[in-house]
């Protein structure tokens, strides 16, 4: 009987099975010349017990499955409170400076980065501690911003040095976060020592809406007052 005639009837006998579950049940005889062994000891076992085992991995594979559904879950509320609290705090930023500050801080005590670094394609007003690098370093890292948040970055260690300065050499994961407003535009690069914090794999959906609320905090603070006339206001 060749191999493929063998696949063939193997595949009529689980489709029958299938119709029919409760056949072997009445096939006593049949059961006593169908043998199961155990994995890895080579000795027989009964129909019954290989299917509660089954049921049993089964089990074992849902809980599993339940058990990251509910972790995501409870991780996902507790990033949801720490944006809504970065909204917050942004609403009440009297100006872009103030705006930026907050978000340093939010990103480091509340998000736990470990390193920040801002990068500054324009602004009107001066943007404390923003990382000086040269043109040929800056404008790739400025066009990812400006293509959206992204995560998996692969830095060169020199960049990284002059990035985060001796903090960089321990980095592992990088991404960056686009920033797009009034009077600044450009990105903050995140970095860590984990691998897998910011990873190909990760999720950028958080820091494109972290990237969104900055932004339009930035842009709210160079807006005139409903109905108002006079002065424009300013970022500084």
């Amino acid at each position: 009987m060749t191999e493929t005639r063998q696949d063939e009837e193997a595949e009529q006998v689980r489709a029958f099975l299938r119709k029919h579950p409760e056949f072997l049940w009445t096939e006593e005889a049949l059961l006593t010349e169908i043998t199961l062994p155990h994995l890895g000891l080579g000795s027989a076992s009964s129909l019954l017990e290989r299917q509660v085992q089954a049921l049993r991995q089964e089990k074992a594979l849902l809980q599993q499955r339940i058990a990251a559904l509910l972790g995501a879950a409870q991780q996902n509320a507790v990033l949801a409170r720490h944006l809504g609290d970065l909204a917050m705090a942004l609403l009440r930023a009297r100006d872009c400076i103030e705006v930026v500050a907050l978000t340093r801080r939010h990103l480091r005590e509340v998000f736990q980065v470990e390193q920040q670094a801002w990068l500054v394609a324009r602004s009107d007003f001066p943007v404390q501690e923003s990382a000086e690098l040269e043109p040929e370093l800056r404008r790739p890292l400025l066009a990812m911003a400006v293509a959206g948040a992204r995560t998996g970055l692969e830095l060169h260690p020199d960049l990284r040095r002059q990035l985060f300065e001796a903090p960089g050499a321990g980095l592992r994961s990088f991404a960056i976060i686009p920033l797009e407003g009034s009077c600044l535009s450009g990105g903050i690069v995140l970095g860590s020592q984990h691998p897998d914090r910011y990873g190909a794999d990760t999720g950028s959906d958080l820091l494109e809406q972290i990237g969104r609320l900055v932004s339009a905090a930035l842009d709210r603070c160079t807006l005139p007052p409903l109905g108002g006339k006079g002065e424009e206001p300013s970022c500084a």
